[in-house]
C-alpha cells in the first residue's frame, strides 16, 4: 500500500523515477556548487571576522588595562600632589605667622619709641612750665617786693597789688 501510495502520488505530481533522480542529482551538484563557492568563503570571511573581533576585545582589554595603569598613576600622582600642596600651604601659613609676628614686634617697637618720645616731651615741656612758672612766680615775687617798697601796704593795699600783678600778669 505504501508503493501504491508513492507511487500514485508521483504520477499525481507528473514524475517518474528519471525525473526524480535527475531533479535528486541537480540538488545535490547545487549543494556542492553553494558549499564550494558560497559555505567556504563565507566561513573564511566569518573567521576572519571572529578573529578581527578578538583582536579588538584583545586590544580593549590591553588599553583598558593600560588605562588602570595611568589612572593608577594619576591617582598617585594626585596624592603626591595633594601632600606637596599641604606642605606648601602648611609652609606659607608658618611664613605668614612669622612675618605677621615680625611685623606686630615692630609695630611694638614702634609704639614704645612714640611712647617713650611722648614721656620725653611731656616731662621737657613739664620741665618747661616748671621753669616759666617759677620764672613767673619770681617775676611777681619782684613786682610785689617792688610794690611794697614804695610804701607801707596794708591788708587791703596787699589785696589790691595781688591782684594788680595777677591782673598784668595774665595780660602778658
Amino acid at each position: 500500500m505504501n508503493v501504491l501510495l508513492s507511487t500514485n502520488i508521483f504520477d499525481a505530481l507528473g514524475l517518474d523515477w528519471k525525473s526524480l533522480l535527475f531533479y535528486l542529482g541537480n540538488f545535490v551538484i547545487l549543494v556542492t556548487v553553494l558549499v564550494l563557492l558560497l559555505y567556504k568563503p563565507i566561513k573564511k570571511m566569518l573567521q576572519n571576522k571572529r578573529k578581527a573581533l578578538n583582536d579588538i576585545a584583545e586590544d580593549h582589554a590591553r588599553l583598558k588595562e593600560e588605562s588602570e595603569k595611568q589612572k593608577t598613576e594619576y591617582d598617585k600622582q594626585l596624592e603626591e600632589l595633594k601632600v606637596k600642596n599641604a606642605e606648601l600651604s602648611a609652609e606659607i601659613v608658618e611664613s605668614a605667622q612669622k612675618r605677621a609676628e615680625a611685623i606686630v614686634a615692630e609695630a611694638q617697637k614702634r609704639a614704645q619709641s612714640i611712647e617713650d618720645a611722648a614721656k620725653r616731651d611731656a616731662l621737657s615741656q613739664q620741665e618747661q612750665l616748671k621753669n616759666e612758672y617759677r620764672d613767673s612766680v619770681n617775676r611777681l615775687a619782684v613786682v610785689i617786693a617792688q610794690k611794697m617798697l614804695e610804701r607801707e601796704i596794708t591788708d587791703k593795699d596787699n589785696a589790691e597789688l595781688i591782684e594788680q600783678v595777677l591782673s598784668d600778669w595774665e595780660k602778658d
